[in-house]
């Protein structure tokens, strides 16, 4: 099952993402209990297995399990359910629940087994971390195993969009050697629940302020050295944290200018279609030489494979047109497409190939598998034409005569701000 599960895990993640990448000390040998921030729904726990190996085993809501779909993930990740206090009204059901799903989570740890634990107890997309359930704390503290207590954070470039990047950021273990004989205590779960807390913080793109928050991130952005589906995920993080003691410390006059200033540049680059790191990019004739060769490459390829890519569509288009109209959460947004993606596209492929069958026999069959394989291979070719068009749009801006005046406000915040520098 094991294998099953990282398989599972990988091929999902390596589908979904462009980039995957996971950070920090190794984790320790033995029982580890693994908290982390819930950015992105269902594709959290995606992440964290396909990054880690031996992949710890997840807590889950019970409610999950009324989903039908996803059944067949919580069995293959072997997920254990949890019942939460908002999921039902029976005092003596939850408590049950709740006792099972920690007799469950201490026998993995006497097995040396790893788990994970979401400890806000929601996915969300607020800059700001959810208040902790104390679960993570009373778990270590109650098993005889006594488990390392590990603080990891996840970092998405674009979380709502196909074919993006994240980050893993694994911590130090959070020290609770000195709780271990309260038990369970009120004081001693507090206690603990607020040191996870600020082991978290640090390894996320969350902070104790939902504007300041946004504002860091944004300065963050505004100077990475590459586009979002492709930037550097760790540096991003750092130079985000770093700012908040910087932006804490200006009065409120100095923070609403910086705003102004930072939405006035997105402005501009929203209405030209640039991304930051194009403004000031000087494109040497050789690069641009080059360039031209490999899109006029990509172009005639594309030529060749799009009947195959427009045969497969329309469910790619149908799933997200229907995910818009089912939620505008960033947090559950690519969980829907995932789970729908994984149900559309099966099923079209299943009737396309029936009706070649039907239609032409093996050959007609053979075709469809052909095409199918033809429009998995048009995923990668799509994002080089985007990457093509967009240098087109760098080129075009190249001497805009705003350019001269974002360069000198880059300036000015790398002076004002030493931690945006690489």
């Amino acid at each position: 099952m094991s294998r099953v599960r990282d398989i599972t895990a990988r091929g999902l993640a390596h589908l979904w993402f462009r980039t995957l990448r996971v950070e920090g000390p190794a984790l320790p040998e033995g029982a580890v209990l693994m908290v982390l921030n819930h950015p992105n729904g269902l594709l959290d726990p995606v992440v964290v297995s396909s990054l880690v190996e031996p992949s710890p085993r997840f807590l889950a809501k019970s409610t999950l399990w009324k989903i039908l779909p996803l059944r067949p993930f919580l069995a293959i990740f072997r997920a254990i359910p949890v019942a939460r206090a908002q999921d039902t009204n029976d005092a003596e059901s939850r408590a049950k629940a709740t006792a099972k799903a920690f007799e469950a989570v201490h026998l993995a740890f006497e097995r040396n087994h790893r788990v994970g634990l979401f400890p806000e107890g929601i996915s969300h997309g607020s800059a700001q971390l959810a208040p902790l359930k104390t679960g993570a704390a009373r778990m270590a503290l109650t098993s005889s195993a006594k488990p390392a207590l590990v603080p990891a954070g996840l970092v998405y470039g674009q979380r709502d969009l196909f074919r993006h990047n994240v980050l893993l950021r694994l911590g130090t273990p959070v020290h609770y050697g000195d709780l271990e004989s309260k038990g369970d205590d009120p004081e001693a779960v507090k206690d603990l629940t607020e040191r996870i807390r600020h082991a978290l913080l640090p390894l996320t793109l969350h902070g104790p302020e939902e504007a300041l928050q946004r504002l860091a991130e944004d300065l963050a952005w505004l100077l990475a050295e590459a586009p979002k589906d492709r930037a550097d995920l760790e540096v991003l993080r750092i130079r985000t944290q770093s700012l908040l003691p910087a932006l804490v410390a200006l009065g409120e006059k100095d923070q609403t200018f910086i705003r102004a200033r930072v939405d006035q540049a997105q402005g501009w680059l929203q209405e030209k279609g640039l991304r930051p790191d194009q403004v000031g990019f000087p494109y040497p004739g050789s690069q641009v030489r080059k360039w031209i060769g490999n899109a006029v490459l990509h172009h005639l390829f594309a030529l060749f494979i799009a009947p195959a890519a427009l045969l497969f569509w329309p469910p790619y288009r149908f799933n997200g047109w229907l995910t818009n109209r089912l939620t505008d959460e960033v947090d559950v947004i690519a969980t829907y497409k995932l789970l729908g993606g994984l149900l559309f596209l099966p099923s079209w492929a299943l009737l396309l190939l029936g009706l070649g069958a039907w239609r032409w026999g093996v050959w007609g069959a053979a075709a469809v598998l052909a095409l199918a394989i033809l429009a998995f291979l048009s995923l990668p070719l799509s994002e080089r034409l985007k990457e093509d068009w967009q240098a087109v749009r760098g080129y075009r801006y190249r001497s805009h005569p705003d350019v001269a005046g974002l360069l000198k406000a880059r300036e000015e915040l790398l002076a004002a701000f030493p931690q945006l520098r690489p």
